[in-house]
């Protein structure tokens, strides 16, 4: 595939969306990120390969047009940012991370699945795997405790009797 069949099935998948300004705009971010990356010496192949399928960069796209709060494509940074690493979207350029949406808790693999929880179900689940962290801390400190007490025990010691002797 190169760049204008990749371009081309992306608009052709994205054009569920009735807001051909946010299509035209996602078109343009792509055909510039492709031809960016040509610019810094990649092949157009890498350049492809590494966004991915452009049906499933749709997909994404489709979906996230349904979770900005205004629907216009312009607020929220699911649009402003798609498709940078430090965004919550992937280095493949599909939509990946987690987020707050309808009043469920997102978390959405680069393969595209959207996984979702009730907020509170979530905010359990972040507490019960913070107590379990604190509670295997806590065992493996109870352990090495003797360990550590028996090592500072000797460390003192040894200075002990290398200043004084």
């Amino acid at each position: 595939m190169n760049k204008i069949e990749f371009i081309d099935m992306l608009r052709r998948h994205i054009s569920e969306v009735s807001d051909p300004v946010f299509v035209n705009d996602t078109i343009d971010y792509y055909t510039d990120y492709i031809e960016t990356g040509i610019r810094k010496g990649r092949s157009e192949e890498d350049v492809l390969a590494e966004l991915g399928d452009p049906r499933l960069i749709a997909k994404s796209i489709v979906a996230s047009k349904d979770i900005i709060p205004d629907g216009s494509g312009k607020s929220g940074s699911s649009y402003e940012s798609y498709g940078s690493s430090d965004s919550g979207y992937g280095d493949y350029g599909q939509r990946s991370g987690t987020g707050i949406y309808g009043g469920k808790v997102h978390f959405v693999t680069k393969s595209g699945k959207d996984i979702s929880l009730p907020v509170g179900l979530a905010k359990a689940g972040g507490v019960a795997v913070g107590i379990l962290t604190l509670v295997i801390v806590g065992k493996i400190a109870i352990v090495l405790s003797p360990v550590i007490g028996v090592g500072i025990l000797a460390i003192l010691i040894y200075r002990f009797f290398k200043d004084n002797f």
